[in-house]
């Protein structure tokens, strides 16, 4: 019997303790001198400082929605905020009641709840077999959600809700979560891009595919400038749990060495780079700075920008392009230069260089052939009125005359070169190095 009623007052006080840490929820932080934190048991909130001391009780009676509901600030006042429905609250006279004419939709179950330039908004949720792909937002004229309006000309993100999400004064970042099939709604399909809306431009872009796997198990937490900090839900090694930085602004995903194995973040909160959580009736605190600084490990991108790379390609193809123009003109520009034969003498640098009949006919066989006989030269300009003797002097002539105009034009020492012929010594080559110059 003694050890009957020791086995039961065990279990009595086991399922006690545990059911007491279950309703242990710290929200936010809260307060603008950063002094106060809330936590959640039952139908209280606690309002305690840093040295975990009480300062006032707070009453909140609702059952049932301790997994939908998010605790924010808002207009400088603590506020609980409804993820599946449009309920708020806010206190008054030291309990939390009702601010809006709403009600329980449960449409956007799972939905990023967030404040904006002191405007309460919502994204994305799940409800009535689809996903939300809008924002909301809590209009104090109506005291309702609105839709909020964005670029009509923008692209959308699927619907999405469970997301990962962090935001800036700019910007709007979400990763993961998940999204129904349309044509079969029960089917869950994970979100694999990686999202940001611009507030300024109130435009989406996607930034590309996620580098990173997204679990259900995973416990997130915004540490603030578009980072968040990720970490699974138990401990995966003696070390440690594997945490990671998703810092969204960067696009770098950066892995944490030897995370605090006993430190949950899925009800934890920031406050000056200092990571407090509630456990046991009891504050607990761990310093962030030297996992933020010593302990990072990059992993690479946060996502594959694609916007980046046809941004990059398309850098990279107008470059080669000009590139191609450049090499184009400049050859254009040379051949223009080029030495050039015409019908009256040739053109070099594009002035043209009038030629005798007999200049112009030696040059077009030196260009046109490696080695030319002197015979074939004399044969070319022979004149059957002048005797052999006299054709062999203008020949001389010719060669000298043309070698000389054509050498001082284009600036060579000697354009024409001979050479005896191995066959016949007494016959003489005529050559040019230059020959391929012309066009």
């Amino acid at each position: 019997m003694i050890l009957r009623l020791f086995i039961v007052s065990f279990l009595t006080l086991s399922l006690s303790l545990s059911a007491q840490e279950k309703r242990d929820k710290i929200f936010n932080l809260f307060g603008s001198n950063n002094n106060y934190f809330f936590v959640k048991n039952g139908n209280s909130i606690y309002k305690k400082d840093y040295s975990d001391s009480f300062i006032d009780t707070l009453f909140f009676y609702n059952p049932n929605m301790d997994n939908e509901i998010e605790f924010v600030t808002y207009k400088n006042k603590p506020t609980i905020v409804s993820k599946g429905g449009g309920m708020v609250w806010q206190v008054k006279n030291d309990t939390f009641k009702r601010i809006d004419n709403s009600f329980n939709h449960k449409m956007t179950n799972g939905s990023a709840v967030f404040v904006h330039n002191d405007t309460l908004m919502k994204f994305g949720g799940y409800g009535y077999w689809s996903d939300r792909n809008f924002f909301t937002y809590f209009s104090e004229t109506t005291s309702e959600w609105e839709f909020y309006p964005i670029n009509p000309t923008s692209i959308l993100p699927e619907g999405t809700s469970r997301p990962n999400f962090s935001h800036t004064e700019t910007n709007f970042y979400f990763s993961g979560g998940v999204s129904h099939d349309p044509k079969n709604p029960i089917i869950e399909t994970r979100n694999n891009e990686v999202w940001r809306y611009n507030f300024k431009k109130r435009t989406w872009t996607d930034l590309g595919t996620a580098n990173f796997n997204y679990t259900n198990s995973e416990e997130t937490l915004c540490i603030g400038k578009g980072r968040l900090l990720a970490s699974d839900s138990f401990v995966s090694t003696t070390e440690g749990r594997s945490a990671s930085i998703y810092d969204y602004t960067k696009n770098q995903l950066y892995k944490i060495e030897r995370f605090n194995p006993s430190f949950g973040i899925d009800s934890a909160f920031i406050n000056n780079d200092t990571l407090y959580n509630y456990r046991n009736n009891k504050l607990i605190s761990l310093s962030l700075e030297p996992y933020l600084s010593q302990e990072l490990i990059s992993q690479g991108s946060l996502y594959l920008d694609t916007n980046a790379l046809f941004k990059n390609l398309r850098e990279f193809t107008s470059i080669i392009l000009v590139l191609l123009l450049l090499i184009v003109l400049y050859l254009y520009s040379k051949n223009r230069k080029r030495p050039k034969l015409t019908d009256t003498g040739f053109k070099f640098n594009r002035v043209h260089h009038p030629l005798s009949l007999n200049e112009l006919k030696v040059l077009n066989l030196l260009v046109n052939n490696k080695r030319v006989e002197s015979k074939n030269i004399l044969t070319t300009i022979y004149d059957n009125e002048l005797s052999s003797a006299q054709n062999n002097r203008i020949k001389l002539e010719v060669v000298e005359s043309l070698n000389t105009k054509v050498s001082n034009i284009m600036g060579v020492k000697n354009f024409i070169n001979s050479k005896k012929s191995l066959k016949d010594q007494r016959m003489l080559i005529y050559y040019s190095n230059f020959r391929s110059d012309f066009i």
